[in-house]
This record gives structure tokens, C-alpha cells and sequence, in this order.
């Protein structure tokens, strides 16, 4: 859905970003022809540009500063215990994120 939003948006020449993974059996589509008559783009991004030496520590000052919002993102925490029921949820598509504590 956000994908499907985005791409209608997008400018001449312009890039869509992919950031993070949708669930499974996701499915979208585009127009080829109008993505080659106005040089428009689409890059997948899955954490292959960190670099994480500096980044991490960037972001923790940033969550610590208030100005990086982590928080929402969370789904639910789980316990260890739990894993194969976080791993449902996430396949179910009823959860963005889950955090397990162990």
C-alpha cells in the first residue's frame, strides 16, 4: 500500500526508496512503459548501505535525544519463551515489529 502511494507520486526522474521487508505474498504493480518515458527508479534497501560503526551509534544519540522515534515502531515485546508466537504474529501480517527480551 505504501508502495502503491509512493510510485504514484513520484516525479520525473525521481527514485522510490524500498525500506524494510513486506509480508509475505505482497504483491504490486507498476507501468513499465511510463517508469521508462519519465527515467523514474525503484531501489530496494535492506540494511546493505549501514555502516555501522558510525551509524548505530548516530541513532542511539538520536533515541536518546527523543528525536529518533523507535518506540511507536514496536508491535509487542515478547519473552524468549515466546518466540514462535512473535514469529506468528509477524507472518500473519499482525505485527510490524516485535521486540524479544531474553
Amino acid at each position: 500500500q505504501a508502495f502503491d502511494s509512493s510510485y504514484g507520486l513520484l516525479a520525473k526522474s525521481g527514485t522510490v526508496v524500498l525500506v524494510g521487508m513486506p509480508a509475505n505474498g505482497v504483491m504490486s504493480e507498476i507501468d513499465p512503459g511510463t517508469m521508462a518515458a519519465y527515467s523514474q527508479n525503484i531501489l530496494g534497501s535492506k540494511m546493505g548501505s549501514a555502516r555501522i560503526q558510525v551509524d548505530i551509534p548516530n541513532l542511539i544519540s538520536l533515541y536518546e535525544q527523543g528525536r529518533l522515534k523507535l518506540d511507536e515502531l514496536v508491535t509487542k515485546t515478547y519473552n524468549l519463551e515466546e518466540i514462535n508466537e512473535a514469529i506468528a504474529a509477524v507472518k500473519r501480517g499482525d505485527a510490524l515489529r516485535n521486540v524479544i527480551v531474553f
